[in-house]
């Protein structure tokens, strides 16, 4: 996402472009940016004056995520539990959309049969 504050006194145009690790649910739901990510959101030397309003009013759009140089990549979770349980993460996917759906099989055929139940997180 592109984040701007609606602060016209200390906040940039341009705001700062953030990738969301997690989601609320709901109306009232927020972004929770570290103190650097915040503090780009000013106009030049006015991060100060930012940090001083705390919680501020923001306007965002959703942009394609770009990230030079990796490839997606599909991370099994530590707290997979075989044969029960699979937690997969997608790191590094690239571009404006979301992935909705995901295709995994046995490839063993010596293993018997068990039913996966895949769990994304983007």
């Amino acid at each position: 996402f592109q984040v701007r504050c609606k602060a016209p006194n200390v906040c940039s145009d341009d705001g700062v472009n953030i990738v969301v690790t997690d989601y609320g649910e709901g109306d009232h739901t927020d972004f929770i940016l570290s103190p650097r990510a915040y503090g780009r959101m000013a106009r030049p030397n006015c991060a100060p004056e930012l940090y001083k309003y705390g919680v501020v009013e923001v306007e965002y759009k959703r942009i394609p995520c770009r990230y030079a140089g990796y490839n997606i990549v599909f991370k099994v979770k530590e707290h997979s539990k075989y044969p029960d349980y699979l937690a997969v993460v997608l790191l590094y996917q690239a571009g404006q959309y979301d992935v909705t759906a995901v295709d995994i099989w046995q490839v063993c055929s010596f293993l018997p049969p068990i039913h996966t139940y895949l769990v994304l997180e983007l």
